[in-house]
């Protein structure tokens, strides 16, 4: 599904150039569900960044279902963040102004879905998440644990192919956290391809492949060792 080559990203120019990713290279399969780990400053962020069309490669190839993403074609690059990336991140990125219904149909209403399609949509999301009780609430309203399955509901209720999750237990207590990561499990059992981005071990440990990065690098890109969900540790 997602095959990584040699690619590279800096940011900055002369003493203040940092090489985020020094050549990495990487295949996911549709169906995975992997773990990234590695210190801050390790460039996992920047490598999820760009699996999701939201950030530019200096050089190298991406190819998503065998096809290059070609980062210059704009339109090209919005239509794949739309329609084949749901994006968690640490600190749910709720509007503050909108409810939990309102927030979770924002990705529809950028796909031009007609308003009968979204109500439908968005309640089935909520409702699998057990959200359907605050659809009218407010972020201020929910507690952690409740704001990031809001955040969820909102990035599978398009039913993009690919999940790409920042620190998605981060803000949160251990037993919301363990929560949240039997809803992945779910949503990877329905077939979707889940890449996290964490730095639990515990996180990565439910995971069935660990794919460790340093200085901008891929470490050990997880193959070769038995799964740490089937005993292997992490």
């Amino acid at each position: 599904m997602i095959e990584l080559l040699e690619v590279k990203k800096a940011f900055g120019k002369k003493e203040a150039r940092v090489e985020a990713l020094r050549g990495v290279s990487l295949s996911i399969q549709e169906g995975e569900m992997a773990a990234v780990m590695g210190k801050s400053g390790s460039g996992k962020s920047t490598l999820l960044n760009i699996l999701g069309g939201m950030m530019s490669i200096d050089s190298g190839v991406y190819s998503y279902d065998g096809q290059p993403i070609d980062f210059k074609n704009q339109r090209e690059l919005a239509r794949f963040r739309r329609d084949e990336i749901g994006f968690v991140v640490q600190y749910f990125a709720l509007a503050e102004d909108l409810n939990v219904f309102q927030n979770v149909a924002l990705p529809l209403k950028y796909q031009g879905r007609s308003q009968k399609e979204i109500k439908e949509r968005v309640m089935a999301a909520l409702q699998e998440l057990g959200m359907e009780g605050k659809a009218k609430a407010y972020p201020s309203e929910l507690s952690g644990g409740q704001q990031q399955r809001a955040a969820i509901a909102r990035a599978v209720v398009k039913e993009p192919r690919l999940i790409l999750a920042d620190e998605p237990t981060g803000a949160l207590d251990e037993a919301t956290g363990e929560e949240v990561q039997g809803i992945f499990h779910r949503l990877n059992e329905k077939g979707k391809t889940i890449l996290i981005v964490t730095h639990d071990a515990k996180v990565a440990g439910h995971c069935q492949r660990i794919i460790r990065m340093k200085d901008g690098l891929i470490q050990d890109d997880g193959h070769g060792g038995r799964p740490a969900w089937e005993g292997g540790g992490v």
